[in-house]
């Protein structure tokens, strides 16, 4: 992992630690993640509640995908499989619904507590193939300290 992504990892990482609820940690990670790169136009935060995924803190254009269920989109896809997905066009996958219609890819990342789903991080592009693995295991580090200041932060 390249030193601009371990950077993004520690400044989340000194952003969140002070943040005493659940929301104010996902704001404040999903802000200093957005700013990561200029390629993302929509990035967010979904949390699994009652068995769906309701949307979090984020930063883009107003989405109309507020609650996601299980079995729909790509988002539902990742939390029910409890892993992370890089769509590299979305327009030639079904199971994408759009969070704006300039979207061309798609990461999404579990926040994951064991092997319970807590939600996931969600960042679209308006670039085709975006993402690269490097991202993907970035993110991942990203989602696991996440969960470790939510749970702290729900006790």
């Amino acid at each position: 992992m390249d030193d601009e992504r371990k950077q993004l990892i520690d400044n989340i990482r000194i952003a969140t630690s002070d943040k005493k609820t659940e929301n104010e940690i996902l704001k404040a990670a999903v802000e200093l993640i957005d700013a990561y790169s200029s390629g993302f136009n929509w990035t967010g935060v979904y949390m699994l509640r009652d068995g769906f995924l309701e949307i979090g803190p984020y930063v883009g254009p107003k989405t109309p995908h507020t609650k996601i269920a299980l079995n729909s989109g790509i988002c539902g896809a990742a939390a029910t499989e409890k892993k992370s997905i890089i769509v590299d066009d979305v327009t030639v996958d079904s199971r994408f619904l759009a969070c704006t219609p300039a979207t061309r890819s798609e990461i999404v990342v579990p926040l994951m507590d064991g092997d319970i789903c807590l939600g996931e991080i969600d960042i679209d592009s308006n670039q085709n193939s975006f993402f690269s693995n490097d991202d993907r295991l970035m993110l991942e580090e990203i989602a696991a300290m996440l969960v470790t200041q939510i749970k702290q932060a729900r006790s």
